[in-house]
């Protein structure tokens, strides 16, 4: 049976007492400690959260800058390419114009030598009927004679 004595009791208050020292001791600063890193880890997390939010919404605003940024590229190769075609068409124009200006030239220049040629013609020919008349008058060759030397002196020319 269990006796209650001295030394039991003794044992108890000596439990009681260490158990009161450990705790007041012991555990109360590493409850602390604990507590200490408890808040230091929930404020880093709490931070970390921060910091993800916040890469979060930065990585979001560099993909809506980037898009933009597409945007803008088509937009601006769009231009340069409207450009481009304009500067294209408006050179065609020009060398069109260009081309039609010297084909008008040319037509010009070829009507001037041919109407100075016409007019070379037309005086050689003039000449050569002067001469043929004043032939007649000097001598007294037939008109068949005449006729002749005259079909000779304009093949001779046109040969030339």
């Amino acid at each position: 049976m269990l006796r209650l004595d001295m030394n039991l009791l003794w044992t108890m208050l000596n439990l009681l007492l260490w158990y009161g020292l450990i705790r007041f001791f012991l555990f109360k600063p590493i409850n602390a400690v604990i507590s200490k890193r408890e808040e230091s880890i929930a404020s880093r997390y709490a931070k970390a959260q921060e910091l993800q939010e916040e890469a979060e919404a930065e990585k979001n605003r560099c993909t809506e800058v980037q898009a933009e940024i597409e945007k803008e590229k088509a937009a601006v190769f769009t231009e340069a390419k409207e450009n481009a075609r304009n500067e294209y068409d408006r050179i065609v124009t020009e060398a069109e114009e260009k081309a039609a200006q010297i084909v008008e030239e040319s037509r010009k220049e070829a009507e001037q030598e041919r109407a100075r040629i016409i007019g070379k013609a037309e005086q050689e020919i003039r000449s050569m009927i002067m001469e043929a008349v004043a032939k007649s008058m000097q001598s007294s060759q037939s008109d068949h004679a005449l006729y002749d030397q005259f079909l000779t002196k304009a093949g001779e020319t046109d040969a030339e």
